[in-house]
């Protein structure tokens, strides 16, 4: 591999860093900004597959109570017996989330690329 193409695999893998760190940025601020009800329970992350667990009531982020059951098999806010068969999807609010979550988003890129304009 040429100079050139070091220096081309450079630039794309920074590029990238820089992108990935955007949208870490992004994401932070995300969940900083976020309702309280979008937000998982035990982990305080913004939910991306919010489920209901029906022995509780409580809505979680499908991926963090997949987590905790598999090392922990019981609802977390009640220690009754749970199982992700039990779980049931939120469809409405993972829309709404998403929705919001969205905006949110193409509103920081329009913020980063007007900076960067002016």
């Amino acid at each position: 591999m040429g100079s050139s193409d070091t220096l081309i695999v450079l630039a794309v893998v920074a590029q990238r860093a820089h992108d990935q760190a955007l949208l870490q940025s992004n994401e932070e601020a995300l969940t900083e900004e976020a309702p309280s009800h979008y937000l998982d329970p035990l982990l305080g992350t913004l939910m991306l597959d919010p489920v209901l667990l029906p022995s509780s009531s409580m809505v979680v982020d499908r991926s963090v109570i997949a987590k905790h059951l598999l090392s922990d098999p019981i609802d977390p806010f009640n220690r009754q017996p749970l199982a992700m068969v039990d779980v049931v999807p939120q469809i409405e609010l993972r829309e709404e989330i998403r929705t919001w979550r969205d905006e949110k988003l193409r509103s920081c890129k329009k913020a980063s690329t007007s900076s960067l304009d002016g």
